[in-house]
């Protein structure tokens, strides 16, 4: 459960920004809006969380950064060398951060307690790195788990590591820790019992999704024939009036032939390398639709259009990530969508009764139609703008006083919140 994330130093971030997840007085007496967690620190965090503002404002630079955080710590130990870069980009408008390190935190509850990990880096090396977490109980402390701080007069870097919490080869650990590599990550690969909870958690419950229209319906295609949720399928795809009676799904093991004719030598064989001794399945998906006389008529996925396309992608993770509690971001979530089915997709967060384990759900859009009384809290909303500097700030809409969200959708319109483009006419010559 994602209780927070702040990022400061990446692409149009400057100065630190923070999305919290933490639900306000109000929102916490909604179950749709919001979800006890037991742990006395976070008590509530919401369901969702939804930021809005102009293009380039800075929507997408949150979206990247949560995902350069998470694919970081997921590969930094096993995907790269000594010496090679690290792919961060710290925010080039501002000349006093230009070669400063980029900086991340999450604070999140898993299992029996509530993390707090993050870590500096710029293209050469990781400059800090830090772990604390906290049990639930309500006596208990925060505790430091490590920390890690490069010293650039002594050219090494200084540890503070709790040897009565983190147990095993740490000294092992930290000599196989590339300068371009995290602790965390090199530690866990090495076995470490105590650090792979929180490392888990980032590796697989944080789930980020750039673009919803680039997904491929590949692991939709494969949930519906490894964990038969055809059905699943099926059902949320007729609820947001999708006229397909049902799906067929045919499967074969991927062979050269299914390359295209113009791939590139070399990478085709490549692939063929790589696929030595496993077998991948490919997928063609075919709907079924009911003709004038109530005949059912096959038709190929290239057929349907794009929103359903996209819908066809998303229903696989949506429904793998509620039926785990995992926390899930999305960019640009309006893509090809109707706004029925974009509310569609949201209100199965907020439904209790679906949305069982907890999972949440952060996305941009530029779709207000969401903002309604009784749909969306205004502690689920957050404003993305540039100050004058070029720097993006993350703005709750809790800020503001609002007495009622239905009303914000016309005035964020007129730009009274700001997160709107300041338009100028256009002249053509």
């Amino acid at each position: 459960m994602l209780v927070s994330f702040s990022v400061e130093n990446y692409r149009s971030f400057a100065e630190k920004q923070t999305l919290s997840l933490v639900s306000g007085t109000a929102s916490k007496k909604n179950n749709n809006f919001s979800f006890s967690t037991k742990n006395s620190l976070a008590p509530h965090l919401l369901r969702s969380a939804c930021i809005f503002g102009a293009n380039g404002a800075g929507k997408s630079s949150l979206i990247r950064a949560m995902d350069f955080f998470q694919e970081f710590v997921s590969t930094s130990a096993k995907d790269t060398q000594e010496g090679e870069k690290i792919d961060v980009t710290s925010n080039s408008l501002c000349p006093k951060l230009k070669n400063k390190p980029s900086e991340f935190e999450i604070i999140f509850i898993y299992g029996e307690g509530l993390y707090q990990y993050g870590f500096s880096v710029d293209r050469e090396r990781v400059w800090s790195e830090w772990l604390f977490a906290r049990p639930s109980s309500e006596n208990s402390r925060m505790r430091n788990l490590f920390q890690r701080e490069y010293d650039s007069e002594k050219k090494q870097y200084l540890w503070d590591i709790n040897s009565v919490h983190i147990k095993g080869s740490k000294q092992v650990w930290k000599d196989s820790t590339r300068s371009n590599a995290l602790f965390l990550s090199q530690a866990v690969q090495l076995n470490s019992k105590d650090l792979k909870e929180p490392f888990d958690w980032i590796q697989k419950h944080l789930k980020v999704i750039e673009s919803p229209d680039r997904l491929s319906s590949g692991f939709t295609a494969n949930q519906c024939v490894e964990k038969g949720w055809k059905d699943r399928v099926l059902e949320l795809l007729q609820s947001v009036d999708i006229k397909i009676k049902d799906i067929e799904i045919e499967t074969k093991d991927i062979d050269a032939s299914d390359f295209p004719d113009d791939m590139p030598k070399a990478l085709r064989e490549a692939l063929l390398e790589q696929m030595k001794g496993r077998k991948g399945k490919a997928f063609k998906v075919v709907s079924l639709h009911e003709d004038r006389s109530g005949n059912l008529i096959p038709l190929s996925f290239d057929e349907e259009s794009d929103g359903t396309n996209v819908l066809f992608g998303m229903a696989g993770p949506w429904l793998d990530v509620l039926e785990n509690g995992y926390t899930l971001v999305v960019d640009e979530l309006h893509n090809s969508l109707h706004p029925h089915a974009l509310r569609t997709l949201i209100n199965l967060f907020h439904d209790p009764l679906i949305n069982k384990n907890n999972a949440q759900l952060i996305f941009t859009s530029h779709e207000t139609s969401v903002m309604t009384k009784n749909f969306m809290h205004q502690d689920q909303v957050w404003l993305a703008e540039k100050d004058e500097t070029e720097s993006s700030q993350l703005i709750p809409l809790s800020d503001f006083k609002v007495r009622d969200i239905s009303n914000f959708q016309k005035a964020y319109l007129d730009g009274r919140y700001g997160g709107v483009p300041k338009l100028k006419e256009f002249v053509d010559g």
